[in-house]
């Protein structure tokens, strides 16, 4: 089993977090996917950010014309979900996060319009979430994120209906995988950065590992 090198955000070493030009460095690089944050506007629009506010201003209340005068590092246009979605079809796998968003039907139809089943891992921390989206879009792949030991992750996976647990890499270890692979459920680890972490990640056989290092992860994965 191959383990996924998914690039945080993009490769942000020489550019800002969740750019296209992140984005298209991190498949240059050769990573097997991409994690990315979605936010809804105002105007029910999606753009491709992690925080809920930019300069201050919460994201829900902006318009998609005020976002697009920001510009990051003075440069980085904020890109929308569609040119991220545009970008990464057929390339690499998309592990879109869910942060704020209203019209959930919405962003499906948006999404299915460019990527099927196989591009795609929809992730959230909203259970409630994940659990809408496996009637709305019983097809794409639903991950549910965790920054804590889960304290029945078996439990868990059944009420959300994910396939895949998404825990923190310091939540993690191999009983955790073993338990979920055992069921035939996939288990991604994100925070995971340094050359101590991935090579214990990667000694667990988990599925993938979202790094803010993707480089380094291509180095490991090429000991193996």
């Amino acid at each position: 089993m191959k383990t996924l090198n998914i690039a945080h955000r993009g490769f942000t070493k020489n550019y800002p977090d969740n750019t296209i030009e992140s984005f298209s460095a991190a498949i240059k690089l050769g990573v097997d996917g991409i994690e990315c944050d979605v936010h809804e506007t105002a105007d029910n629009r999606f753009i491709i950010f992690h925080d809920g506010e930019i300069e201050g201003r919460r994201i829900s209340e902006m318009s998609l014309a005020d976002i697009n005068q920001v510009r990051l590092r003075r440069q980085y246009k904020i890109p929308l979900l569609e040119e991220t979605l545009e970008l990464c079809h057929k390339q690499v796998l998309l592990n879109l996060e869910i942060k704020l968003v209203y019209s959930l039907d919405r962003l499906l139809d948006k999404i299915k319009a460019v990527m099927t089943p196989d591009d795609l891992l929809v992730s959230s921390f909203q259970s409630t979430l994940i659990t809408k989206l496996a009637d709305m879009a019983p097809d794409f792949r639903r991950g549910i994120l965790t920054s804590f030991p889960p304290k029945d992750p078996l439990k868990l996976m059944s009420l959300t209906r994910a396939q895949v647990m998404l825990p923190m890499f310091s939540s993690t270890n191999m009983a955790l995988v073993d338990r979920l692979h055992h069921r035939e459920l996939s288990l991604i680890v994100w925070k995971c950065n340094s050359t101590e972490e991935l090579r214990s990640a990667l000694s667990w056989e988990v599925d993938g590992i979202i790094t803010d290092n993707p480089d380094s992860l291509l180095i490991e994965l090429r000991r193996q």
